[in-house]
């Protein structure tokens, strides 16, 4: 690998990774905001443990969409580094969906509200969860895929919405196995 590849593949590391530092940071400062005002200001009561159980289940279930969308990347995209793609997928979920991994983060931080059981923590998972996430895709990702993919990935966007896609087409696409 020359010196100019090994630069480049290392400021994309860098950057995935700072992206991945700020989300963590992000998640569990929602979450110890929460929790303190639930229990220490406002001494809310926690949600019913059918509610909790609800939650539990909601995140084993996005896991499997977080796993598909990894999976799809790592065999389909070319992947040179974790988090970066040097290919367009626009099959399986990647057909109901621009962004399944966005949209199952989103939705596995919901479920993970629903799961810790107060309502004021829940509120502030899921608002600035979704809030980063949706952020995040209009004004990095977007941009990246246009400059990385070109006339083909504006095409791809006309197509398939970015996050609410068709719920019968992402659970057909779910159950099917992957074939390289």
């Amino acid at each position: 690998m020359g010196k100019k590849q090994y630069v480049k593949k290392k400021k994309i590391c860098s950057k995935c990774l700072r992206r991945l530092v700020i989300w963590i940071f992000l998640t569990i400062l929602s979450i110890f905001i929460g929790l303190y005002l639930d229990l220490s200001v406002f001494e809310t009561k926690s949600f019913p443990i059918f509610v909790q159980i609800t939650g539990l289940i909601g995140i084993i279930l996005v896991h499997f969409l977080l796993k598909r969308t990894g999976k799809l990347l790592r065999l389909f995209g070319d992947c040179e580094l974790w988090g970066w793609s040097t290919k367009l997928i626009t099959d399986n979920i990647y057909r109901c969906v621009r962004h399944p991994h966005h949209l199952g983060v989103g939705l596995f931080m919901t479920f993970l509200g629903l799961f810790i059981g107060f309502p004021i923590t829940f509120i502030i998972i899921t608002i600035s969860q979704w809030l980063w996430v949706y952020l995040f895709v209009i004004f990095i990702e977007e941009k990246e895929c246009k400059e990385k993919f070109g006339d083909q990935y504006v095409k791809y966007s006309k197509e398939v919405p970015m996050f609410i896609g068709n719920p019968v087409c992402i659970v057909k696409e779910l159950r099917k196995t992957i074939n390289r």
